[in-house]
């Protein structure tokens, strides 16, 4: 018992690592990585031969883009001979390297294994994970400490890199469980020890009898990875502790996942942590007092407070634009407290003889009215056309706070109250996208009389997520984007997102605002919002559909019909349970190019001209039919 104090003192003291043994350590460790690496290369050589994972005459089609010349310089290295000799070389380097070596030898050694690790990731695949990378970033920058080795300030800079590289893959992965259910509620260990490439079976066993110890143990590696950067604190007082945990947490999974490598090129970078984490004044060879130089933590935190402030100004910028919307856009308050925006285009003046009926056009879910602009186009020639925002969408507010009790009901009321508002007394087509399609059913039987027919253009239907297998799936992983997309945006990461490939498929005019809209957290934040209350709905769905009664249009896209013949089922049973209905396979389409891509849009709108053609001629017969019924005989 009298030792437990002092073990205490020696955990929780700051850690006391020079310059020197930072980075032999660390070099070491890494060292270590690639010796592994090239001794597995040099002992599977089947898989570079014909069939094996690694065989270059396969692999290569994936560089064809690249230039001749380091596709040249990649074919040389792919040869047998040459790739054998290059992971000896490695070898030798790393020997080298655990070995008592000089400095220029120790130069030349990590050049060699950085360089190589260069040269050998495109043509080999076996191995290319994060122990590689980690294992070349370590490499690389011991490469430069140690040609740089007489200038103090150079070491420390590199140190100082690895550190914060090593704090930022903890801290990013643990907030990227975090936000998975899976991690959260403890099933992602059972989940992965049940699987072929990492499962362990008696450690599959264990998780299963004892759900409460592995959720104990999820919950502990969220921790250790959120809190990373606690190793900073307290003079690194955390550092030793944090630090020997992650080593555990990295050996017991090269036991249990055979994960060997990860365990030391991610341990190579915790030399770095306890010397950058530590006190700036370290006792050095000899006796000499060091002071470490933290330039580099000062301008990294420098670059990253300008970089946020940039995308805080940004997002500050495409809010702007969002809001600005179009410049012709019409609000009304709904009787649920939300205000709306809408547009409403189409023949204007004597164009428009007040006998067509309104078609009025509803989003899909986190989607807005410019993805329907080749339709709107379309249809405006001929008919007169509404296209608005739901609650929280574009210029369009929800009256509810966030995490209030939200139902879809509140979106057809707003709905029902758009066709009152901008409809007037004449009767209306309803064209809804995906969760638009289902939207609109709910209102038909709101709207006796007012409804001359309904538009389903790959329509949700509440069904799928109990009878089709791969929309269910679809659902777990849209409910995992919406998380990340509503936390990274609100943080005013919406900037980094890469620009999509549909918005260059609309208009040049409206790209720069569907970009906005994109990035816009507030779109994101409605769409989880529905999302939660579509999932709510469709999950409890007792199999009685809303009974529209009314002619439906219904279209599903060719990708849909190929992929899920589930859906294009459950398309088929909506056509068959309207009293008139037409069902069309849009081929060459997908769920968004049915809207986006312009001749695609142009054949849905034909679809629905004729559709409403026919609804009108049937009701001028019916009523020419009705007029010869009552007119008396002469």
């Amino acid at each position: 018992m009298a030792r437990l104090p002092k073990l205490m003192r020696a955990v929780l003291s700051p850690p006391n690592v020079s310059r020197a043994k930072a980075l032999s350590l660390s070099e070491r460790l890494s060292a270590a990585t690639h010796l592994a690496s090239s001794l597995e290369y040099l002992t599977t050589d089947r898989d570079r031969r014909p069939g094996g994972l690694n065989n270059w005459e396969v692999n290569r089609e994936a560089f064809s883009t690249w230039s001749p010349r380091l596709v040249k310089v990649l074919d040389f290295a792919a040869r047998p001979r040459v790739t054998r000799a290059v992971h000896v070389a490695r070898v030798g380097a790393a020997v080298a390297l655990l070995a008592p070596s000089p400095r220029p030898v120790r130069v030349a050694a990590n050049a060699v294994l950085s360089g190589t690790s260069l040269l050998l990731y495109p043509i080999n695949h076996y191995g290319t994970d994060g122990s590689d990378q980690v294992s070349f970033l370590v490499q690389s920058v011991a490469t430069v400490a140690r040609a740089g080795e007489r200038n103090p300030q150079v070491v420390d800079a590199c140190l100082w890199f690895v550190a914060l590289q090593s704090t930022l893959s903890y801290a990013v992965s643990g907030w990227v469980k975090i936000i998975s259910p899976t991690w959260r509620s403890g099933r992602a260990l059972p989940g992965v020890m049940r699987t072929l490439t990492y499962g362990d079976r008696t450690a599959w066993e264990l998780a299963r009898r004892h759900p409460r110890a592995a959720h104990v143990l999820c919950a502990g590696v969220l921790a250790l990875e959120c809190a990373f950067p606690a190793v900073f604190l307290a003079k690194g007082r955390p550092a030793p502790l944090m630090l020997g945990s992650a080593a555990l947490f990295h050996l017991a999974n090269a036991r249990v996942m055979g994960l060997g490598r990860f365990l030391w090129s991610f341990v190579s970078m915790h030399p770095a942590v306890l010397y950058a984490a530590g006190p700036r004044e370290h006792v050095g060879a000899e006796g000499r007092v060091e002071r470490r130089d933290d330039a580099l933590p000062v301008l990294a935190m420098g670059m990253l407070a300008a970089g946020l402030g940039a995308l805080q100004a940004e997002k500050v910028r495409q809010s702007r634009t969002v809001l600005r919307g179009r410049g012709d856009e019409r609000e009304f308050t709904a009787s649920s407290g939300n205000t709306i925006s809408y547009r409403r285009t189409g023949p204007d003046g004597a164009a428009d003889d007040g006998t067509q009926p309104v078609v009025i056009l509803e989003n899909g879910l986190v989607a807005t009215v410019e993805h329907w602009e080749w339709i709107v186009r379309g249809l405006s020639q001929r008919f007169p056309v509404v296209t608005y925002h739901r609650a929280g969408y574009g210029r369009s507010t929800y009256a509810g706070r966030e995490g209030d009790e939200y139902g879809l009901h509140t979106a057809v009321d707003d709905l029902v109250d758009l066709v009152g508002h901008t409809a007037g007394d004449r009767s209306v087509f309803v064209v809804g996208h995906s969760l638009g399609g289902y939207l609109a059913l709910k209102a038909a039987d709101r709207l006796p009389g007012r409804i001359l027919g309904i538009g389903l253009l790959d329509s949700s239907h509440p069904a799928e997520l109990q009878r089709s297998s791969r929309q269910a799936r679809g659902a777990e992983q849209f409910s995992r984007v919406l998380s990340n997309m509503n936390v990274s945006l609100k943080l005013g990461m919406g900037a980094l997102l890469t620009h999509p490939d549909w918005v260059d498929r609309l208009p040049e005019e409206i790209r720069e605002l569907l970009v906005a809209q994109y990035r816009d957290p507030r779109m994101w934040a409605a769409g989880r919002r529905e999302w939660r209350a579509v999932q709510e709905e469709f999950t409890s769905f007792d199999g009685t559909m809303p009974d529209p009664g009314v002619p439906l249009l219904v279209m599903t896209a060719g990708h849909t019909a190929s992929q899920d013949p589930v859906q294009t089922e459950l398309h088929a049973e909506l056509a068959e349970s309207a009293p008139h209905a037409a069902h069309h396979i849009i081929d060459n389409a997908d769920h968004d190019s049915v809207l986006t891509n312009r001749e695609t849009a142009e054949y849905v709108v034909k679809l629905m001209s004729d559709f409403v053609a026919s609804l009108g001629e049937e009701a001028a017969r019916t009523e020419k039919e009705e007029d010869s019924h009552e007119r008396p005989a002469s």
